[in-house]
């Protein structure tokens, strides 16, 4: 999260764009008045600063040249947005000190894009050299994987402020975009078999106000075995090489890219809800896993309670499981409101069990990475 400073004398656009960053998950303030803005940034110095060029009594050049020649401000990162498209005005733009340009009207996506390469650059967000892949999966449906991929993936983007991708991976229909309320224009069924390329994948991401990217799963059903194993790890390769996080929700069907999701993951998240069925089934599958060999890192299991009444309590799940419970998430009544709306728990106010230890996940998460590498 980076503190961003906005100076525009338009005070719609003022407020869209500062709307636009905090669904971005930055703190944002506002500044109308340009003279009073650049008093502001020398009393108490921004991460990123965002300039409208025309303002009365002083310019967001003129800006960008006074802070450019002002000690211990020189290194703010400094983006320019004008009405303005021709050449000559991002030249005068970029000659003046900014470092980076866009025309208005501008797009939640460019400008989060924008934002955060230039954070980016700056050094003090640089992410790590690979990025790191955490798999939530499970058989059995019900147990709300699903909502905790997409809220993990939002935490995580929010937490860390680095890329993140949300890489749905399920042949029955695309459930991540709905959590989100995203018109889900492709999807992994699109992507070419060979040659996948990181520039082909990027193009089929869907990116939401937050700043989440999203590869979606077809609309419409389709076969279990239509992503081939080798496909699925193809894409999560070029994903760990291009994003800081990716989050995979696994299809709940003991498919190739459901293999690929495990074996490709440096985190492996079981989720598992509190009733017989489910523990039953989580107790076969971690034995399926266990007699095909394939490579589990860092597992552990969540236990997420979807219905107001908990068929088991914790310590008979985990007898039997014969583990601990790494995270336990309780009934959350906010949930349904937070689907009907189309904006994940993680990224509102609410203080309710789901956004609460998912939080604490994703800062689990991030510190680790961040001071010890995956």
């Amino acid at each position: 999260m980076a503190r961003i400073y906005v100076i525009d004398d338009d005070e719609q656009l003022l407020r869209m764009v500062g709307l636009m960053l905090e669904r971005g998950g930055h703190t944002v303030t506002l500044i109308s008045n340009p003279v009073d803005g650049l008093e502001q940034v020398k009393i108490d110095k921004p991460d990123l600063l965002v300039l409208d060029v025309m303002m009365p009594n002083m310019s967001g050049h003129d800006i960008s040249r006074e802070i450019r020649a002002s000690k211990n401000l020189e290194d703010i990162p400094i983006l320019v947005l004008t009405a303005r498209s021709q050449e000559i005005d991002r030249t005068t733009a970029l000659k003046s000190g900014a470092d980076d340009y866009l025309s208005k009207p501008v797009t939640s996506q460019e400008l989060i894009e924008r934002v955060d390469g230039l954070l980016a650059k700056k050094g003090g967000q640089k992410r790590q050299e690979e990025g790191v892949i955490v798999t939530l999966f499970g058989l059995r449906g019900g147990t709300g994987r699903t909502t905790l991929a997409v809220n993990l993936a939002a935490a995580l983007r929010r937490v860390s402020q680095q890329e993140v991708c949300l890489l749905d991976f399920s042949p029955t229909g695309s459930q991540a975009v709905m959590h989100m309320r995203l018109q889900a224009r492709s999807s992994w069924t699109d992507l070419p078999a060979e040659p996948l390329d990181w520039p082909t994948l990027k193009n089929r991401l869907i990116i939401h106000p937050s700043g989440l990217r999203v590869l979606a799963a077809p609309a419409k059903p389709v076969p279990p075995m239509s992503l081939t194993e080798e496909t699925a790890k193809t894409i999560l390769g070029l994903l760990r090489h291009n994003v800081a996080f990716t989050v995979v929700d696994a299809p709940n069907a003991f498919t190739p890219s459901f293999v690929a999701s495990l074996a490709e993951a440096d985190m492996s998240l079981h989720v598992v809800s509190p009733e017989v069925v489910s523990v039953q089934t989580a107790v076969q599958l971690n034995r399926l896993i266990a007699k095909l060999g394939i490579p589990v890192r860092r597992k552990s299991h969540i236990l997420n309670q979807t219905t107001p009444e908990a068929q088991l309590p914790q310590t008979a799940v985990e007898r039997g499981l014969n583990t601990r419970i790494a995270f336990l998430v309780g009934y959350d009544t906010n949930q349904s409101r937070a689907m009907s709306q189309g904006v994940p728990l993680t990224l509102t106010s609410a203080k309710s069990p789901l956004p609460t230890v998912v939080k604490r996940m994703a800062e689990a998460i991030w510190q680790r990475v961040a001071t010890q590498g995956a």
